[in-house]
């Protein structure tokens, strides 16, 4: 169960993750053997490092000692979403353009395709990508699942 404290833990962390060029994707709070395990992950356009995840944990660690929004002890910890994370918002979409995407399309009468492609543009409704066949549009709500490709 989350901490009825997560909006005010928000409040606090989102600008100066801000200052850094990040974004918080998720923010879970959750009692841990006695103290407060506070969870974010965060993303920036073309991802985040190793030490900007450390450098992020640091600056929100003092942030939360000096507000006395954590009493009890507590615990945090920053990463990223991870390259298999699904895309799943319009702003997860914003921060992957220019990358190479997976998308399983949904079709007509429960069949689907996979389209595989460079995410050029986000539309309001839909996502714009470069395929070897040329640029298609494909609506949001016809995306079952979206990941980065990953290349080995």
């Amino acid at each position: 169960m989350d901490d009825p404290r997560i909006g005010e833990i928000q409040a606090l962390v989102s600008p100066l993750l801000g200052e850094r060029e990040m974004e918080l994707v998720e923010l879970i709070c959750h009692p841990a053997g006695g103290e407060l395990m506070v969870r974010l992950l965060v993303d920036r356009v073309g991802g985040v490092t190793i030490q900007q995840c450390a450098q992020a944990n640091q600056v929100i660690r003092q942030a939360l000692e000096a507000s006395g929004l954590v009493p009890e002890g507590f615990t945090v910890e920053v990463s990223s979403p991870g390259l298999d994370r699904p895309l799943t918002t319009k702003r997860d979409f914003e921060r992957a353009i220019g990358e190479d995407l997976r998308l399983d399309v949904r079709l007509e009468e429960g069949r689907s395709k996979e389209v595989r492609g460079m995410l050029l543009a986000v539309q309001p409704a839909a996502v714009v990508v470069k395929t070897t066949g040329g640029n298609i549009t494909v609506p949001m709500a016809e995306i079952r699942v979206a990941k980065k490709a990953i290349r080995w």
